[in-house]
């Protein structure tokens, strides 16, 4: 647990120079909120910028090559691993915790209510969003690099769209997708397992690809 609270210390410190990057995410929040896009619809598109902004964390350590740091303070590879999956983690929930609270000052300037409901659903559908897409990229860079893995990166995003797009083009998952718009406490768990088990497959792949020496495991 040390190792990867110190892992998650050096992220947190590393990243510190993309803080306007993510200050950004309060103005594209404000924009969605002044056309009235739906709660989940600002969480969605938090998670989709979440995982751009926080995957700018590779290209800094391959950059300063970082690992010689991570070495020198004694920071295991699994460490790492787990250090860097709670960070991308960390980064996503501070972000919906934030749009959280900017649709809440915003509806009441408004005189609106934001249902828990929605909130509810909003969490869960972009956490599995944020999955999907992270799962897929951070195996990728740290098996091959930010730089190899860059253009490969953008699959997830394109079969995110595709998942989201799919169901108008085949009337069996259309109808699918009615069935969860109507059970949404279904959606709502259905999308938390998703999450957690992409999750889960993709930090254990994540181990698979680099094959650490007995020492490190």
């Amino acid at each position: 647990m040390t190792g990867i609270m110190r892992m998650l210390k050096l992220d947190f410190f590393t990243i510190k120079s993309q803080i306007i990057s993510y200050l950004s995410l309060v103005v594209i929040i404000l924009m969605f909120e002044c056309i009235g896009s739906p709660f989940f619809v600002l969480c969605i598109t938090g998670a989709w910028f979440v995982v751009l902004i926080s995957s700018n964390i590779f290209a800094i350590q391959e950059k300063n090559n970082m690992d010689f740091l991570y070495g020198s303070v004694s920071i295991r590879l699994n460490d790492i691993i787990r250090g860097r999956y709670l960070f991308m983690f960390l980064n996503f929930f501070m972000a919906f915790l934030a749009i959280a609270i900017l649709s809440f000052c915003f509806s009441i300037y408004q005189k609106d209510v934001i249902d828990l409901f929605d909130i509810i659903l909003g969490f869960a559908l972009s956490f599995s969003v944020f999955s999907i897409i992270a799962g897929i990229q951070v195996p990728l860079f740290f098996k091959m690099g930010y730089m190899k893995a860059r253009g490969w990166s953008l699959i997830p995003f394109v079969l995110v769209m595709f998942l989201v797009m799919i169901p108008s083009f085949i009337s069996v998952l259309s109808e699918f997708i009615e069935f969860m718009q109507l059970h949404m406490k279904i959606m709502i768990i259905s999308s938390i397992l998703v999450g957690c088990v992409v999750q889960l497959i993709s930090y254990n792949i994540c181990l698979l690809y680099t094959s650490p020496s007995p020492r490190d495991a």
